[in-house]
């Protein structure tokens, strides 16, 4: 195994459409950039060869508050996200469900007991797969009929749709997101930010977003 990496608290900034927060390895002060919208994840070169001299594999054991995820690094990059040393993609997050309170910028892995028990208290909104590995959801503004919207999680946008006025309700997958960013565009999309105003789990391995009510 690897090296454990340990947040020294759930509290992250926002970089574009990655939640960035502080971590160890071992007794090595890191950064840990969450991005839902990547792919894979992956470690910087320095950081794997670190690991490499002291455990003699680049997978780690990822220790975030109180949950630990286990993670094989698919890539090295020179620099996996901006400000991070550390990339956490849809690989490991798709095994591991994470609560983002966006309001309070506080973040936490989740045992399948605490979702379950968010889940209780929390509205579903159901993926689709296309067949290229994209994601949908289901959107309508105001009263009309919903559409197809391609879920983006590496943008940092909210709503986009065609006619869209920021004074406009929109409903994303049956659920309402109050105060979510809107605009005017070509086509459908829903990215991270249309998120920023409420509690969400990202359970992306069963195809769910679930928004607390």
């Amino acid at each position: 195994m690897g090296g454990p990496i340990g947040a020294t608290s759930g509290t992250f900034i926002l970089i574009g459409a990655t939640l960035v927060l502080s971590g160890r390895v071992d007794d090595k002060t890191v950064r840990v950039a969450i991005a839902p919208g990547a792919w894979t994840t992956a470690i910087s070169p320095a950081l794997s060869d670190w690991i490499k001299a002291r455990h003699g594999s680049s997978d780690l054991k990822i220790h975030l508050r109180a949950e630990t995820i286990h993670a094989q690094i698919a890539t090295v990059e020179a620099q996996p996200s901006e400000g991070a040393q550390i990339r956490l993609g849809q690989d490991v997050l798709g095994e591991n469900p994470i609560e983002i309170d966006f309001a309070h910028h506080a973040l936490r892995p989740l045992s399948a007991s605490e979702a379950t028990h968010f889940e209780r208290r929390a509205k579903p909104i159901a993926l689709r797969h296309a067949p290229d590995g994209s994601l949908s959801v289901a959107l309508a503004a105001g009263s009309g009929a919903p559409v197809r919207a391609v879920l983006d999680l590496s943008r940092a946008t909210g709503v986009v749709m065609p006619g869209l006025a920021a004074e406009r309700a929109v409903t994303v997958g049956g659920v309402v997101l109050a105060n979510a960013e809107v605009r005017d565009g070509p086509k459908p999309i829903i990215g991270l930010y249309a998120f920023r105003h409420v509690r969400v789990i990202f359970d992306l391995g069963h195809d769910r977003i679930w928004v607390h009510r």
